[in-house]
This record gives C-alpha cells, structure tokens and sequence, in this order.
C-alpha cells in the first residue's frame, strides 16, 4: 500500500488481504444488486465484457474531453482505436453500439467541424448513472479504511469527471480484467451474468482457506432471478449450466454450493478493480486541485 496524502492507493494482492475487503465486497455487491433490479436495461451496457470494455472507453473519451476540450471527441474511429487491440470488437461492433445507445438516448450527436464524422457525447442521465457507479465503489472502498472518499465526491462531484478517464484507462488495459478466468467467463461474458455472480457470492463472508473445494451457498431459483433482472428463466438455467459443466457450481440436495476457485478468481477481480478505484481517485483530486489552482 502506497500513500498519496492521508488517502491509501492500494495493490490488488494486498487489498484481499485486509481483514475489511469482504466488509468492502457486500457493501458493493449489494448496491450493485440493487441497481441492477431498478435498472435492468441500463445495466446491461456494463454486464458483460465487451459491452463493459467498450462502455469503459466511450467514458474515458467523453469524461477526458470534458476536463479538456482539446481532447479527441467520443466518434467510431477514436473509439474502435483504443480497443482494437483487445481482439474483442470490430469497426462494425463499434459502430452498431453508438447507434444503439444513441436509440436508447444514452448519447447524443454533437456538431463537428467535419460533417463526414459523427462525434457524440454522454446524455446527463449517462454521466449521471456512471457517476453513480463510480460513488457505489468510492463508497465501498471507504468501508476498508473510512477515508471518506465518497463523501469529499458528494461535495465536489467535478473530482468524478476527471476520476473516470484514469479509472477507465487503468481497467482497459488490465489483461486480467479484459480475460477473466474461466470460473468466472461465463459469468462477466452474459448481460445478467455478472449480477448472477454477485448473488452466487453475496453469502460468503470470507476468502477461503487452500485445502477447501466447495462452498456453501444461497442462491434463489433461477425463476426469482429471471424476474428479478427481466430476463428469461432459460437464460439463467443455461448460464447456470455452463458454471456446473466446468464444477464450479452445483446442487446437493436442495443445497447450493460454488468452488473455492470461483470464489478466490472473483475476489481479485474485484480487488483488481478496487485496487485501479484507489488509484483513480488519488490522481482525480490531484488533477483537480491543479486544474482549480490554476484557473
């Protein structure tokens, strides 16, 4: 753990480790939950990954020209040229993604000096949503460590606009996050699938110990959990299928469990993530202090 002022950036592999990371996983996980239950069709633009990686890169180029304006604009090309090595997405999956989110009225066309390029920009509601999201794990973090993160964002949410840039920047280019492990692909690759795994993992209070296999769970049927995300209850069936295929989830009895592997891969997701959060947010206030002073 490395320190910026008062306020801890933390690495992944020592964020697991801190006996209040779980404390940090259930107060973000059950936010998550809940937003996914209000909001299921916004969701579904970052529950599974391609859709997240290139949600992550509209952000980092709307948020960066919003602290700059001499920053390239959200357009197809410059979209598809901060991605394209992921291997997950072509010209044309980029293309049809603006315009779907333009129908859904989560951008909108701006003016360009070129007409032949359409540049776009995040509607209110999307800064809005995103600011949300980012202030649900600035919040959680804040449970490990209470450095009141959340609460200085609240106060000044402009630190937010220049937090999403760097936050986004680190996640695009952080392999593990980009390839998940295979106990928990299925599960970040699905548009439901990511909140499935958030109930899967919403009971387990602790990270567990080498020598077990299987955890206990409670998990509703997959009928509760196609309702509750507007979903069919095929699609949660075949996804839970595909989890058990490779023995990372099953049933004795009327008892549900999930492997031990599932649990520890999805923990340094998560505080992979936390860890890029820490980061973020450090360097925002930095960035925005300076960029205050100056004006």
């Amino acid at each position: 753990m490395g320190m910026t002022g008062d306020i801890p950036v933390y690495e992944a592999q020592a964020l697991a480790g801190l006996p209040h990371f779980m404390k940090c996983l259930a107060f973000c996980n059950q936010a998550l939950l809940s937003i996914h239950k209000q909001m299921p069709r916004e969701v579904r633009y970052v529950a599974d990954v391609r859709r997240w990686v290139l949600t992550h890169a509209a952000l980092l180029l709307h948020f960066q020209r919003r602290v700059d304006p001499s920053a390239p604009p959200l357009t197809a090309t410059n979209l598809y040229g901060l991605i394209e090595d992921s291997s997950m997405v072509s010209p044309n999956t980029v293309t049809n993604y603006l315009k779907e989110v333009q129908n859904f009225g989560y951008i909108e066309a701006i003016p360009s000096q070129d007409g032949r390029v359409r540049a776009y920009q995040m509607s209110a509601f999307s800064e809005q949503m995103f600011h949300v999201y980012l202030s649900v794990n600035l919040q959680a973090l804040d449970q490990i460590d209470g450095a009141g993160r959340s609460e200085v964002t609240r106060v000044t949410p402009e630190i937010l606009n220049h937090m999403h840039p760097i936050f986004a920047r680190l996640m695009l280019q952080d392999a593990f996050l980009r390839a998940p492990p295979k106990s928990i692909v299925q599960l970040v690759s699905t548009t439901v699938g990511m909140s499935v795994l958030n109930e899967m993992t919403k009971t387990v209070t602790e990270s567990p110990a080498g020598d077990i296999e299987r955890i206990e769970i409670v998990l509703d049927s997959a009928n509760a959990m196609a309702q509750r995300y507007g979903v069919s209850r095929g699609n949660i069936a075949r996804l839970l299928k595909k989890i058990e295929a490779e023995n990372d989830f099953g049933k004795t009895g009327r008892k549900s469990w999930i492997s031990a592997r599932l649990v520890r891969d999805y923990h340094q997701w998560q505080a992979r993530k936390f860890a890029h959060v820490s980061y973020a947010y450090v360097e925002a206030c930095r960035q925005y202090n300076t960029t205050s002073a100056a004006a």
